[in-house]
């Protein structure tokens, strides 16, 4: 658009002539009384339509000679001889599809609209002699009666395609929604030429880049786009040094914001170049950054959105399921994806548009900023969801603990640690959490502390509760710190400790030991999942490209009613695109808590073979990242809704409708849809048929 607009500049200004004097110019060549007319073009005559535009947007590359051996000279016109190419057949496409509306013949008239770019005076901008031109194409689209042959378009809608090629639906639309410079436009009365005792008939209008709305707009998408560049600083730094959580946080809301302003300009965008007809494919440089934008900002906002709730779970003390700590992961593999697509095709657009002399625009700038923004951001918080939990839930205690007294804090401790070691990190830790938010006053501590020795001399040791209100004693008896405190040190109430029969209790076996043989021996016994033997967890090739978790997964065993299942009999796609190991764990028991042995092996083997065959075109297609567990749990679901009677044999009958149903499902996230058409207009009085090209 910017080369078309310069080259219409300098002509135009190259002349001494006043608006009015153009105008009336061609409306001396163009006008027939207050007649209506149109060029018709049958469906054959395509060619003389192409070169008519060919005509009305000449470049130099069009005229220019080449002294031989200018090689630099030679790649520039060609270079804008295939831009001026592209525009061309934009514009040749806007406007002979207007066809459909005319039984496939092109009835279109051209005209101009000048825009006086130094004046805000409508009265006097018709004397301007500083000016853009711009060709419009008017087409027929309504008519007032039924016979389509001999009816009138006047006071009907027409059509009108601006040099650019976007498609308008009356004049109303072309005046308001036009992306002409700033400025006041004359042009002849709803594009028809018409000439009163041989006088030109105009129409003055500010054009919408000149409205007090589109300057608001430009002001903003700056200002966004400012703040987005601030705020992704932020995260850059954090990842060289330490930041402040106060500034993170703040960079975070500032960014989010920022992204988020941009992903709506970037949907208004496209609702926009859908209604005047331009393209939206995602082969469309425009289109695709506007694309871009939208997704990324959706998917962004909304693991940005995701993590934060899981974080607010688990600072009150509730529990976040392997589903739902899956689900978080995946949105944030997918924001980093997408935003990173976003922000090297606006880096490729700044470089294109500039090599081409185009225009940046403001939105150009905005799109890169948030992109920017929901990349970094991403990038510093991308980390699994169950170590987003525990942070929080450690962060969570550990300003909970500086709030106590020396005395306060070494009770808080004992039983803290006894929590954990009988109810394991994560239980532990939520059990923590729920009592550091229910309970109602500190002085719980100090009785505890009064009596340690005595709980020490029976025996007994005190764990958070579960529900978050109050003590437990050796795992059996709940209790408060001032009830206990009152029966044992001045024997009021019923003998607490009287009560306790049972003896310490055993320490739980947590999944998250530190070294690999810890981590063998967290799979071994009642856990059901047992674990390899020490030689099997040596350093080899094979071994070094899982992490701990899934290494330990891979080579491990289920028991399923008393049946050993080897996880090792099935092969690396499932281990290769594990996310979180305790989530994969969480839903192969649950599954084996459901299903025989026999069809845990078959649903293992579907699993299989589905990453196997789909994964590449899964995450080729959605651009998200498909994880086992998700594949292996759809496929459990899938058994459980619809073949719980089943038999392992049975469903093997049934293999291909239970391989499609999974892969429909992942699919199903592209959906189309299209509009009805009608043929009474809303606008006006006429009529209208659209035909099929």
């Amino acid at each position: 658009m910017s080369e078309a607009e310069a080259n219409n500049n300098s002509v135009a200004q190259s002349q001494a002539r006043t608006i009015l004097d153009v105008q009336q110019s061609f409306a001396e060549s163009l006008a027939f009384s207050e007649d209506i007319i149109w060029d018709l073009l049958s469906e054959e005559q395509a060619h003389v339509l192409r070169s008519k535009i060919a005509n009305l947007l000449r470049c130099e590359a069009d005229t220019a000679l080449v002294v031989q051996g200018d090689v630099a000279k030679q790649k520039e016109l060609e270079k804008q001889k295939r831009s001026f190419e592209n525009m061309r057949e934009i514009l040749f496409n806007s406007v002979w599809e207007q066809r459909k509306y005319t039984n496939r013949q092109s009835l279109t008239s051209i005209f101009y609209v000048l825009v006086a770019t130094d004046e805000e005076d409508h009265n006097i901008a018709q004397n301007s002699r500083k000016w853009s031109c711009h060709p419009v194409f008017r087409a027929r689209r309504c008519v007032s009666g039924n016979d389509r042959l001999n009816s009138s378009s006047s006071d009907c809608c027409m059509i009108f395609v601006d040099e650019v090629g976007r498609v308008y639906q009356n004049w109303k639309a072309y005046v308001e929604n036009n992306e002409l410079p700033a400025g006041i436009m004359v042009a002849p009365r709803r594009g028809v030429y018409t000439l009163v005792q041989q006088k030109v008939m105009l129409e003055n209008w500010q054009t919408p880049a000149g409205s007090t709305l589109h300057k608001a707009l430009g002001h903003a998408d700056k200002g966004a786009a400012f703040a987005g560049f601030g705020a992704a600083l932020v995260p850059l730094a954090a990842l060289i040094a330490p930041v402040a959580a106060p500034l993170m946080a703040g960079a975070a809301v500032v960014g989010l914001a920022s992204a988020g302003y941009a992903t709506l300009r970037s949907g208004s965008q496209l609702i926009d170049r859908s209604r005047h007809e331009q393209s939206i494919n995602v082969t469309d440089r425009a289109a695709r950054g506007q694309w871009i934008g939208v997704v990324a900002g959706g998917v962004g906002l909304g693991a940005a959105g995701a993590t934060s709730v899981m974080t607010a779970a688990t600072s009150a003390g509730r529990e976040v399921s392997a589903i739902t700590q899956m689900a978080v992961n995946g949105m944030n593999i997918s924001s980093i994806m997408i935003s990173g697509t976003g922000l090297a095709n606006g880096i490729i657009d700044l470089v294109l548009k500039t090599q081409d002399g185009d225009d940046i625009s403001a939105m150009d700038v905005l799109q890169l900023s948030a992109s920017l923004v929901l990349f970094t951001h991403s990038v510093y918080n991308f980390k699994l969801a169950s170590t987003i939990i525990n942070e929080t839930a450690n962060s969570r205690i550990a300003g909970y603990r500086e709030t106590l007294s020396n005395r306060q804090r070494k009770m808080f401790d004992k039983i803290s640690k006894e929590t954990i070691r009988t109810k394991g990190a994560t239980q532990g830790r939520m059990d923590i959490i729920r009592n550091v938010n229910e309970m109602p006053s500190r002085q719980e501590f100090n009785d505890l502390y009064k009596i340690n020795k005595d709980l020490n001399k029976k025996g007994v040791r005190p764990s958070f509760a579960s529900n978050g209100k109050g003590i437990v004693l050796n795992d059996q008896v709940q209790t408060s710190g001032a009830e206990l405190r009152a029966s044992v040190q001045h024997g009021v109430g019923a003998d607490v400790l009287g009560q306790v029969s049972q003896p310490i209790p055993n320490s739980h076996h947590s999944h998250g030991a530190g070294s690999v043989k810890a981590a063998a021996a967290s799979f071994m016994g009642p856990s059901r999942l047992l674990g390899p033997g020490p030689n099997l967890l040596e350093s080899t090739p094979d071994n070094k490209k899982y992490a701990l978790g899934v290494l330990v997964l891979r080579i491990s065993s289920v028991v399923i009613n008393g049946v050993v299942v080897a996880l090792k009999n099935y092969g690396e796609s499932i281990f290769e695109h594990i996310i979180n190991a305790e989530s994969f764990e969480t839903v192969l028991l649950s599954l084996a808590d459901n299903l025989s042995p026999e069809i845990m092996k078959y649903i293992l083997f579907i699993t299989e073979t589905f990453m196997d065959a789909m994964w590449e075109e899964l995450n080729t297609v959605l651009k998200f990242y498909i994880s086992s567990e998700s594949v292996m749990y759809r496929i459990g679901k899938t058994i459980l809704d619809k073949y719980r009677n089943y038999t392992a044999e049975q469903l093997y009958l049934v293999y291909d409708h239970i391989f499609n149903t999974v892969k429909d499902y992942f699919l199903s996230l592209n959906p189309n849809s299209f509009g009805n058409l009608l043929t009474k207009c809303t606008v006006c009085e006429g009529f209208y048929k659209i035909c099929s090209l």
